[in-house]
Parts: C-alpha cells; structure tokens; sequence
C-alpha cells in the first residue's frame, strides 16, 4: 500500500515546486537531516515502459473483460510489489563510512576509501551504488558492489576531486539500487558528516634561482661546517672519516691528511602575497596557487621558506612541518577588504 506514495511526493514536487536559490551547505544538510524521507524513490526508464506496458492491459482488461488479461496484469502488479519488497531488502542494513587521505590538493584527484558493512545477520545485499551526496565544488565517482553477503564487508575506492580551497564539508553518502528488475531506482542516505581542509593546487615551476633573482647569494661563511666547499686540510686522528682523507697530499708528504668542508650560507626565501580584494575571484585563486607553488619548489630545494600576508607573517624555516603551516594559512586566506593590485613575488636572503 506505501508503493505510490513517494509516485505522488515526486509528482507533486516536479510540477508544483518553484526553484529556489540553494541554501548554504550548513542549512542544506540542517534541513536535510530534519525533512528527509526514509527513502527516495524514482522510475527508471525500463519501469517507465513497463507502466506504460501495465495501462494498456489495465485497459484492454477491463473493456474486454477477458479472464487472461487480469491474470497478466495482477502479475505485473505483483512485480512491483516484489521489486518493493527486494530492493528495499537490498538497502536496509548498509552503512557507509569514507577514509580521506591526509592531504588534500584542490583539483588535484583523489583516492576516497568507502568502508561499506552489511548489519543484516540472514540476507545479502545485491546490487548497489555508493556515492557522495551534492556538494559544492566536488566532483566524486560511485563505487559499486555486486554482492554483500550478511555481515559482511567491503573496501571500495573512489575518486574524489575538490574545486574549491578551504574548509570543506562532506554532508554523507547515497545507496542506491536498481535490485531486481531495473524499473525503480530506490536510495536511502548515510549522513556521514566529514570535514576536509583543501590545499591550493600546487603546479609545476621553472627551476629559476630565485636568490640570484633577489640579490642573495650562495657564497660560504668564513668557517668550517658540512658544505661542499674544500676549507682546508689537517692531520687525520682516529676520530676522523676514512672517507675525507686526502690521498693526493697523503702519497706527496707521506702523512695522512683528512679534508675540511666550508659552512655554507643558509638559503631563505620569503614568499609576498599582497592578498588585496578584486572583481575577479579566479585571479585571487589563481595568485593563491602561485604562492603555494612557490612555497613547494623552493622547499624541495632545501630552502627555509616563510610566508608574509596582510593577516600572517610566517617565519622562514626548513622542513615538511613548516610546508604544511603555509599551505594551511593559504588555505584559508581571504582577500584584504581594500582593493589594489594582487602580487606574489618571492625574496630571497
């Protein structure tokens, strides 16, 4: 008896709703929580004919009052109702949980672990769809599951990619199943809520000595240290590396002569982003993931970066922990509320 009702929720809704503008992602997954439905329902094109299919001998029955033509159209109806009853079987018990990866990069594609149980202890799921819910900026593939036996699990993998920076979050996961006969398609939604910090995307740069750029240089200290550099040479002791040992003076003086490196100039880089507010938000976006680009080469190059903004002032230093403290400020970066020209420049000491 409840098969036509989501029929007429659908109807209704298609032909008597006004569009609206789309609410916020917080008041969306608010309402979604507080008026969804049990379940959604929707015909499929193949169940789309097979009503058409099940008018025309409803009608032929009844204007012939032929005994045949009922007995084929209760079958039909009876379909429906075991499609109902399958598929509704298929969807109940199945929980979805999704394992994002540590970083996240905007447009950068992603590998998502859906983690997808079966709770029922006698009956297997067959069939079924798993993917995210619509989010702005997100773009994700479902992942597909022929079979659940009971209590079972199953890892899936899906590919996720975000199209905006920032804090981001992730309003849960849809199930959906055509099982048995294709002619409906039945869904339940897994509210599964999960926030996510996107990067910039990061790009590939020209390998340009920005110090020579700048005015820095690369000359050594006055000193001994770990560099390349040929500082001098010594006489070897027991505590000395074998490896350092200089064998040219070694065979010319007869003594044994260990060699001692210069201590080179420290690298720094300073990334400058005049985050200044424009028109234009793809060129903010744009002059973000310059800065963060920046930030990668010249940390890869064994450089200390740091970055200066109108809201952060980021220290320079070394290391992976010191990346991900500026790519998280330009994560979040806004624009300044005056305008002016937008500038990433990188200054080198």
């Amino acid at each position: 008896m409840s098969v036509p009702l989501p029929w007429l929720i659908i109807f209704f809704g298609r032909f008597f709703g006004k569009k609206k503008k789309p609410p916020a992602p917080q008041a969306q997954t608010f309402r979604r929580r507080l008026f969804r439905l049990p379940r959604s329902l929707s015909i499929t094109t193949e169940g789309k004919w097979f009503i058409a299919v099940l008018f025309l001998i409803g009608i032929a029955a009844i204007n012939t009052g032929n005994n045949l033509l009922y007995l084929v159209l209760a079958t039909l109806l009876s379909l429906i109702i075991v499609s109902g009853i399958m598929s509704e079987s298929t969807l109940r018990g199945v929980k979805v949980r999704r394992t994002l990866p540590s970083q996240v990069y905007r447009d950068m594609p992603l590998i998502v672990r859906l983690n997808i149980e079966n709770r029922k202890r006698l009956f297997p799921s067959f069939s079924f769809l798993v993917k995210e819910l619509p989010s702005p900026g997100l773009k994700a593939d479902a992942a597909y599951v022929v079979k659940l036996g009971p209590s079972g699990k199953a890892v899936k993998t899906a590919r996720y990619t975000f199209g905006k920076r920032g804090r981001q979050t992730l309003p849960g996961l849809k199930v959906t199943t055509r099982f048995p006969f294709s002619l409906f398609l039945k869904g339940k939604e897994e509210l599964t809520e999960d926030s996510v910090l996107v990067f910039p995307s990061i790009k590939p740069m020209k390998d340009i000595s920005i110090l020579a750029r700048h005015g820095g240089d690369e000359r050594p200290y006055a000193g001994k240290g770990d560099g390349s550099q040929l500082y001098g040479l010594r006489d070897y002791t027991l505590e000395d590396d074998s490896r350092f040992i200089h064998w040219k003076s070694a065979a010319r003086n007869s003594r044994l002569l260990v060699k001692e490196f210069e201590r080179e100039r420290e690298k720094k880089v300073v990334i400058v982003f005049d985050n200044y507010s424009a028109a234009d938000d793809a060129a903010f976006e744009k002059a973000v993931d310059e800065a963060a680009s920046m930030a990668s080469h010249y940390m890869d190059r064994g450089c200390s970066v740091g970055l200066k903004t109108f809201s952060d002032d980021i220290m320079p230093r070394a290391g992976y922990g010191q990346l991900q403290t500026i790519l998280r400020a330009l994560a979040l970066i806004e624009p300044a509320g005056s305008q002016g020209a937008i500038r990433v420049t990188a200054v080198g000491s």
